[in-house]
């Protein structure tokens, strides 16, 4: 494999290659030779010495690709009414409401229900106009917006069975973008939630959520084995007499994040990352590995809105409250359902409608996740017509007012981000310390055995009774 990269303006780009009148006039670079190496040229620097990001954490899974719009929303009684609409269609109406995907789910299809339950279920086409409604769940649908989706198999395209599975009330996921290049704004974000197949920023999604258990019951952490136990072998080095302490999969996770989820970090190594190869600098110092992993803990308490890493006296589900106020409500009439939003930078204010939120900062209500602003796109998928593609009658189907909930749910988000756009200062100079220190390299680590990137597997099939619902 032979690479080669041409760089400037498109006018730029498509002069270069105009001027390409053979193979000789390409500066060419040599890519790497193994059989599962990528197709670009090996990076050079000290960055490419630390280990990857999928090494430390070896089960990367797509998150749930739905397929349609109308089976997620940010309101759960919005999922009931499409769900009454659709069984109320006549049946050979329910093909255009449902919107068979060509390469996914058809509205004639059984399905097997998502892991914990083994259900079999009876195909859309076929329900009567009196069935049970379908079963809904919160879900982490982008970096810090939680909707609401279908948890039916036959709603989604590809639900992904693997991360429901795993999923418990001590899951973790961490995403990012491993196929495009990283933009402005953190490395990666994380959620307590089923992660969206384009969670991180909306778009270019693949397989790139990290759960951080491979099981429900946490008893196989999806972290590279042997690595925990190296790391608290380190802390002790040199210390005749003492035990090595131990470091835990959240420890991990913490440390991990402390270092990734800043825009220092993302602004560092923006050469670097342009290789797609997401590494990460461990440092063998065990007061800094503590000090990251700290601020990591406090980031994915607020990231997950309290539900995870809660810290002694907080109450799990709560965060903590930030300077941001809803100075005037938003109406909660139809008639006064807001229709469009906007920011005025001298009075640091965010108008919903005719509601009002203050003091936000510029750096909040611009807040970034490569391309995604975090805020807007928060508020544009709950305007009065909404945001997102359109492909079925089902999609109208919209929330008909602002609601209490959504106020708080709003203020919760600028609170989170406010707090962390607060840190990051802090943040970034642990990073510079980090990377002046001395690091694990790579090939200090333990092998990856294969078999750890490999999905789960699922129960025995004799395990549990198979029912037929519908």
């Amino acid at each position: 494999m032979h690479y080669a990269r041409i760089e400037g303006t498109r006018d730029a780009k498509l002069a270069a290659l105009d001027a390409v009148t053979s193979f000789s006039h390409v500066e060419w670079q040599d890519c790497p030779d193994e059989w599962q190496a990528p197709f670009r040229p090996p990076g050079k620097g000290g960055y490419f010495d630390w280990p990857l990001l999928t090494d430390l954490m070896p089960w990367q899974q797509s998150g749930v690709k739905a397929g349609r719009t109308w089976v997620i929303a940010p309101q759960e009684e919005t999922l009931r009414q499409c769900w009454r609409t659709l069984l109320q269609a006549e049946k050979d109406e329910r093909k255009a409401l449902f919107k068979n995907s060509p390469t996914g789910r058809k509205v004639h299809e059984s399905a097997t229900q998502l892991p914990p339950s083994r259900l079999h279920l009876t195909p859309i086409s076929e329900l009567s106009t009196v069935s049970g409604p379908a079963r809904t769940t919160r879900y982490a649908y982008r970096s810090f917006d939680r909707q609401f989706v279908f948890a039916d198999a036959r709603l989604l395209d590809r639900p992904g069975p693997g991360l429901w599975r795993a999923h418990s009330q001590r899951q973790v996921y961490l995403t990012t973008l491993l196929n495009h290049p990283l933009g402005h704004g953190p490395a990666a974000t994380a959620c307590a939630l089923i992660p969206d197949l384009h969670h991180f920023r909306g778009s270019y999604g693949a397989k790139e959520a990290f759960p951080l258990y491979r099981t429900a019951d946490t008893s196989v952490a999806n972290i590279l084995p042997g690595l925990l136990d190296l790391l608290g072998k380190q802390r002790w080095h040199g210390l005749p007499g003492h035990d090595p302490q131990p470091i835990f999969p959240e420890d991990l996770l913490a440390y991990v994040y402390g270092v990734l989820a800043q825009p220092a970090f993302t602004e560092r190594f923006r050469d670097e990352l342009e290789t797609r190869e997401l590494r990460v600098p461990i440092t063998k110092d065990a007061d800094l590995f503590d000090s990251v992993r700290a601020i990591g803990a406090r980031l994915l308490w607020l990231h997950t809105y309290g539900e995870r890493y809660v810290p002694e006296g907080a109450k799990r589900g709560h965060v903590p409250p930030g300077t941001a106020k809803c100075t005037k409500a938003v109406p909660g009439n139809p008639g006064g359902y807001p229709q469009s939003y906007g920011y005025n930078d001298s009075t640091q204010t965010l108008h919903v409608g005719e509601g009002e939120f203050a003091p936000v900062p510029r750096e909040v209500y611009e807040f970034e996740v490569s391309g995604l602003k975090v805020v807007q796109s928060w508020l544009a998928y709950r305007m009065k017509d909404g945001a997102g593609k359109k492909s079925s009658p089902l999609d109208d189907i919209r929330p008909e007012r602002w609601t209490s909930p959504f106020t708080t749910e709003l203020l919760e988000l600028l609170w989170v981000l406010e707090a962390t756009v607060k840190g990051y200062p802090e943040q970034a100079k642990l990073l510079d310390a980090v990377i002046a220190g001395d690091c694990f390299a790579a090939e200090e680590l333990p092998p990856v055995p294969e078999a750890m990137r490999e999905p789960p597997k699922p129960a025995s099939p004799s395990d549990g009774l198979l029912e037929h619902v519908e």
